[in-house]
């Protein structure tokens, strides 16, 4: 746990600062800054939410009764496709892009441009593994919400109360994180150069049958929404929406989002290779990054080894 621990922070901090990762941000955030303030106008009065009862009977009635009706129209519309789309170009260019430029970090590849390094050595067929694992994050997640779902409309049902909603919201975000550790992880092993397309994604679906790298995905994505939301959308958000002066607010933002932002994605990245630094696809891929931390800690490998050499063989297949 404490190496593990100076990895996450220590680790984290020293390649960000060394690979300078994060100045892209700032860019981007510009251009939100200037896009917002072109295109959303602050409603008279502020930002105030009107007065009401978001969790009395006629809101649990809307949603149990009314809004899978609505779902079930708007799902297979052309609307929602483009909008499906647009995210998944949006989640190539924040997530995958970036792990093929922190993959060649820890291989020791990464040249002086490594950003448009990193964006030629991508493929399409790791863009279709991306694809295709992202589906099947959003089946299991859907799955699981539609379970809740059932369970909070026969609470309502049965008692009338609006707390079923409080039980169907509860249930739905508890898988929030390992949605979270779905989409993170599908870039990881998609810009993997070894393996074959089947064997990458037998692995990926460890995350739903391994208990140990759900649980620990699950604590530490869990701690990563709460940090990200804090820093990366609550403070910017508030400081391009009501901070007046420019410079200001632009520093408040990226202060703010794009170091914290970076630093979790740099973390996320040493996070799984610890989470499957059990299997050999992933150990053969990184071997000269995992020799360094060998090294550095030579008492952890053979207790790595001895626990979960079991996961290794079974990576193996």
């Amino acid at each position: 746990m404490k190496q593990l621990l100076h990895i996450l922070t220590v680790d984290s901090l020293k390649d960000l600062l060394r690979y300078k990762s994060f100045f892209l941000l700032i860019f981007l955030l510009l251009f939100a800054d200037r896009a917002i303030h072109r295109f959303v106008k602050t409603p008279e009065g502020g930002w105030g939410i009107a007065h009401g009862n978001w969790l009395g009977p006629e809101t649990a009635r809307y949603i149990f009764m009314e809004l899978p009706t609505k779902l079930a129209s708007w799902i297979f519309s052309p609307q929602v496709a483009l909008i499906a789309a647009g995210l998944f170009l949006l989640k190539q260019l924040i997530s995958l892009w970036p792990s093929s430029d922190m993959r060649r970090m820890h291989r020791s590849e990464r040249g002086r441009f490594g950003l448009l390094e990193a964006l030629a050595v991508l493929r399409w067929y790791q863009v279709a593994w991306d694809a295709l694992a992202v589906a099947t994050a959003c089946l299991a997640a859907g799955v699981w919400v539609a379970a809740a779902f059932g369970l909070g409309l026969v609470a309502w049902n049965r008692t009338g109360s609006s707390a079923a909603l409080l039980l169907f919201g509860g249930l739905a975000a508890v898988v929030l994180p390992l949605v979270m550790a779905g989409f993170s992880y599908s870039s990881k092993l998609a810009v993997i150069s070894q393996g074959s397309f089947g064997r990458r994604f037998r692995l990926y679906l460890r995350l739903l049958t391994d208990w140990h790298l759900v649980w620990t995905s699950w604590l530490f994505f869990s701690a990563r929404m709460i940090v990200e939301f804090i820093f990366v959308a609550a403070i910017p958000a508030g400081a391009i929406l009501f901070i007046d002066n420019f410079w200001l607010r632009m520093l408040v933002a990226t202060v703010s989002a794009t170091p914290v932002y970076s630093y979790l994605k740099m973390a996320s990245f040493k996070f799984f290779l610890e989470a499957y630094s059990s299997y050999a696809l992933v150990r053969q891929e990184y071997e000269r990054y995992y020799n360094r931390q060998d090294a550095l800690s030579p008492n952890a490998q053979p207790a790595l080894q001895g626990r979960y050499g079991q996961r290794e063989r079974e990576g193996q297949q």
